[in-house]
Formats: C-alpha cells, sequence, structure tokens
C-alpha cells in the first residue's frame, strides 16, 4: 500500500502497546467506542470516471487516523453491477501491514433463484451491540468494552 500520497494534516492515533488477549493490529479498537470512515476523492480520478480503487480514512472521534483501508475493484463491474459489485477491502494500520482484508462476492437482485448473498443474522436479537449510520461519511458506535473482534466485525459490515 502506498502511503506517501495520505493528507497530511491528519494525524494518526498512537498506537497501544500489543496485549496477548488482542489479535496484531485490533490495539486501537481497544480504546474507542466511535469510528467515522470518510472515502478520500481524489479530483483527478472523479473526472475520468473509471477509478479502480476507493480509499477511506477511518479515524477516532477527535479525527485522528487510526486506520486507512482500499477497496480493490473493477472499474467495468462497478457500472455494470453498481452496489452489487464484487470487492476486496483491505484495512491498514499506521504501519501499513494488512489488518482485515474482506471479500465482497458478487450478488444479484434475480428474485426468482433467490440469489441474494449480502445478509447479516444476528445471533441475539435481545440485545443491540452498536449502530452503523450510513451516508457520505459513516459514524460506527459501540460500548467502549465490547469485544475488539466485533469492533472489527462492524467497522467490516459498514463497508458493505
Amino acid at each position: 500500500m502506498e502511503f506517501s500520497g495520505l493528507q497530511p494534516t491528519i494525524r494518526w492515533m498512537q498506537t497501544p502497546q500489543p496485549t496477548p488477549s488482542c489479535p496484531p493490529g485490533l490495539e486501537d479498537l481497544s480504546q474507542i467506542n466511535q469510528l467515522l470512515v470518510c472515502q478520500r476523492f481524489d479530483q483527478l480520478k472523479d473526472l475520468s470516471h473509471c477509478e479502480n480503487n476507493k480509499i477511506y480514512e477511518v479515524m477516532n472521534n477527535q479525527r485522528q487516523r487510526i486506520y486507512f483501508a482500499e477497496e480493490k475493484r473493477s472499474c467495468f463491474l462497478r457500472y455494470l453491477c453498481g452496489s452489487s459489485r464484487p470487492f476486496t477491502m483491505t484495512i491498514y494500520d499506521t504501519e501499513g501491514r494488512d489488518v482485515i482484508t474482506m471479500h465482497k462476492a458478487l450478488s444479484c437482485g434475480c428474485c426468482w433463484n433467490n440469489c441474494f448473498l449480502q445478509k447479516l443474522l444476528p445471533m441475539d436479537e435481545e440485545r443491540v451491540i452498536g449502530n452503523i449510520s450510513n451516508a457520505d461519511k459513516f459514524r460506527i458506535q459501540f460500548p467502549f468494552d465490547l469485544d475488539v473482534k466485533i469492533k472489527a466485525l462492524m467497522l467490516g459490515a459498514s463497508f458493505l
């Protein structure tokens, strides 16, 4: 991942010390209860109408960068399939290491063969563990003491 083009005005959050109970790269999630995900726009690519990758900043509520995400997909499939398009999303930490990689399969809305692939089934509908609000920017809120693996899952779900 190329980090040379990152905006210099956004500061990286200081990474806490690793702990044995936390998967590598998710330490930052142990200290927060909210994430902001903002898409970065490149005016030159926007004018070409055929950008291959979308870039996202993942920040804490103080607008310090925690992660950097890149969606890799085909320009052709983006226009052909829209939101049903397949893609790979890679989330990088402050050192540029892959922390989370997700693959979204091609989904289709063809009701006659029941091929809706993008579903999340809650295990416990009684308890609310967080909230993802969706607009030009994503805001993800969850309890401070929620397991970092569930926080990472919610971050991944926000991109779907």
